[in-house]
C-alpha cells in the first residue's frame, strides 16, 4: 500500500512539473511585486537614454535644476520629517506607524518633485533616485514582512541612497 502511494505521488508531482516548482520555491507575494515593481521602475528610467559620441559627451548635465526651488525644498522637507517619524517608529516597534511611513517614503520621486524631465537632470542624480526607489521598495517589503533585522538593513540603505544624493546637490 505503501509503495503505491509514493508511486501516486510522483506521478502526479511529474504530470505537472510547474506544480513541483512552484509548490518548492513559495515566495511571498509582496517579493514577487517588489521585484516586478523594481524591474518596471529600472525599465522606465532607462527608457529614452540613447548613446552619446564623444562630441554629444560635453553637452551632460551637470547642475540640478528646478522648475521651483522653493517647491522642491518643501517636498524634501516632507521626505525628511517621514524619514524622521519613521525612526521614531523602528525605535518603538510600532509596525502600523513603520509600515505607514514606510510607505510615505517610497510613493514620493525625487526626479518628479524637480518639475524636470529626465533627460534635462544630471545622470548621477537619476542613479541616485533609482537607488532610492529600489531601497525604500525593499524597505516596505520588510515592513510588511515585519522583518526588523532586514527593515534596519533597508533603512540604511534609503539614508545612504538619500546621503549620497546630498553630499552633491544639497545646498546649505
Amino acid at each position: 500500500m505503501i509503495e503505491f502511494w509514493k508511486s501516486n505521488v510522483i506521478t502526479k508531482n511529474l504530470s505537472n512539473p510547474f506544480n513541483a516548482v512552484f509548490l518548492s520555491h513559495k515566495q511571498p507575494s509582496i517579493s514577487i511585486s517588489v521585484i516586478i515593481m523594481a524591474s518596471m521602475l529600472l525599465f522606465v528610467l532607462s527608457c529614452g537614454k540613447a548613446d552619446k559620441s564623444v562630441s554629444e559627451a560635453e553637452d551632460i548635465v551637470t547642475i540640478l535644476e528646478f522648475e521651483s526651488k522653493s517647491n522642491f525644498r518643501l517636498d524634501m522637507k516632507d521626505l525628511e520629517y517621514y524619514c524622521d517619524d519613521l525612526t521614531v517608529a523602528i525605535k518603538k516597534k510600532d509596525w502600523k506607524k513603520i509600515r505607514k511611513h514606510a510607505m510615505r517614503l517610497n510613493k514620493i520621486l525625487p526626479i518628479v518633485l524637480t518639475g524636470r524631465k529626465k533627460e534635462e537632470l544630471p545622470e548621477d542624480f537619476v542613479t541616485f533616485d533609482s537607488e532610492y526607489q529600489l531601497s525604500t521598495l525593499k524597505l516596505v517589503e520588510a515592513a510588511e514582512a515585519g522583518e526588523m533585522d532586514q527593515l534596519n538593513i533597508e533603512y540604511e540603505k534609503v539614508k545612504l541612497a538619500c546621503d549620497n544624493c546630498h553630499i552633491k546637490y544639497k545646498e546649505d
